[in-house]
């Protein structure tokens, strides 16, 4: 796993929450989510667990798809209640560099793009 270096998570279009892998959530995590919802937790995971793996892991994201609490502006809407994947993910330091490399073209000047080209 290569040490790369920080990016600016506001620049970036939410690749984490929208390509990279699975959000597991555990006990405390689906208490915090369903107080921050203000919904009990039989209705959080009712309404936002997607999954239960064959071990009895849940999720409320699955693979490659969109997480459920990201808006249009690419901002998580449970952000001070996010579980404990989300809080622990960085891009920057993952064995699947795809975000990483995604998020630093992004967030990369045109004009030093251009004259990468030549």
């Amino acid at each position: 796993m290569a040490d790369h270096e920080r990016l600016d998570c506001l620049k970036c279009p939410a690749l984490c929450c929208r390509m990279a892998g699975y959000v597991r959530v555990g006990r405390d995590d689906i208490r915090r989510l369903a107080k921050h919802l203000a919904v009990s937790v039989a209705e959080f995971e009712k309404r936002h667990v997607v999954e239960v793996t064959k071990k009895g892991e849940k999720r409320i994201k699955q693979g490659y798809k969109t997480c459920q609490f990201l808006d249009q502006d690419h901002m998580c809407t449970v952000y001070d209640a996010r579980p404990h994947d989300c809080r622990g993910y960085v891009c920057w330091n993952q064995p699947d560099e795809t975000v990483y490399g995604y998020a630093v073209f992004l967030q990369t000047d045109v004009a030093k793009l251009r004259k990468r080209e030549n």
